[in-house]
């Protein structure tokens, strides 16, 4: 309902601007060099200034938390916060466990959100979907694929396809969408990945597996994601694997302390 009231009243604006011949005047000034290097930052700013001060202790007078890293911060602390009463404990993964681990901060300028969940717990998740809705403004996610075709055919991932089951079963487009091995949605223009794991006996003992073919070499062991441990990326507590070392080699190599671009660095 926000999304459309702020479509409409952005469509408005574009007519007047067009009846008193004021549009090809500011499509200049959005095209020019003046706008990218100045006036777009500084109106940015402005309308992410809520966020910094959500986030005021994070301020430092020769430090400013990049935007990106604060809305991934907020989506993350704001999701486990909702969920927590349900029993749901949402994991770093990818470049938010790299980063957090290997300088205090995200990786990169995070264009999206990586966690995780075990299956008993994407399943308290799921059934509880509707809190996202209730919770944030959620934004529309194309699916390519014939939804009613979709399933996930490995046995250990039981639990997981009765969710995508349900799914299935709805005949309305959702704002959110599986894949093979994650579960995907939009929000504040961020896409937030949530990959799920589940328990697999490998030589009689038990491991928590990823679904992901492209991530077969990596195996929790039983405890690493039944008691998490926490990590305090800019000095804020999140969740993550117990040993993510462990992760983090498999994941991105033996090299995965050392990066090839520049980087937010909150502490070494």
């Amino acid at each position: 309902m926000l999304l459309l009231k702020k479509n409409k009243f952005l469509s408005f604006i574009k007519i007047i601007l067009t009846k008193i011949e004021l549009k090809p005047i500011i499509l200049l000034i959005i095209h020019s060099s003046l706008w990218r290097s100045y006036l777009h930052p500084i109106i940015f700013f402005f309308t992410k200034l809520p966020l910094r001060l959500k986030y005021y202790q994070l301020f430092r007078i020769n430090k400013l938390v990049p935007i990106n890293h604060l809305i991934a911060i907020d989506i993350i602390q704001e999701l486990s916060k909702i969920y927590e009463p349900y029993g749901v404990k949402f994991f770093l993964t990818g470049g938010q466990l790299l980063g957090a681990v290997r300088q205090g901060a995200f990786a990169g300028r995070p264009q999206d959100v990586d966690l995780g969940l075990i299956d008993t717990h994407f399943d308290k998740f799921y059934k509880n979907i509707d809190l996202i809705k209730k919770n944030f403004n959620t934004l529309p996610i194309k699916i390519g694929f014939d939804k009613k075709e979709f399933k996930i055919s490995n046995p250990d991932f039981a639990i997981i396809q009765s969710n995508v089951k349900q799914w299935t079963q709805i005949e309305d487009s959702t704002f959110y969408r599986f894949e093979t091995d994650r579960f995907q949605f939009c929000l504040d223009k961020m896409l937030v990945d949530i990959e799920f794991f589940a328990i697999k006996k490998i030589n009689d003992k038990k491991y928590w597996i990823g679904n992901s073919p492209k991530l077969s070499n990596i195996f929790f062991s039983h405890n690493d994601l039944l008691e998490l441990g926490t990590i305090k990326p800019y000095d804020l507590k999140f969740n993550s694997p117990q040993n993510p070392e462990k992760y983090l080699k498999a994941a991105f190599g033996e090299n995965w302390k050392t990066s090839k671009q520049k980087q937010f660095i909150w502490k070494k």
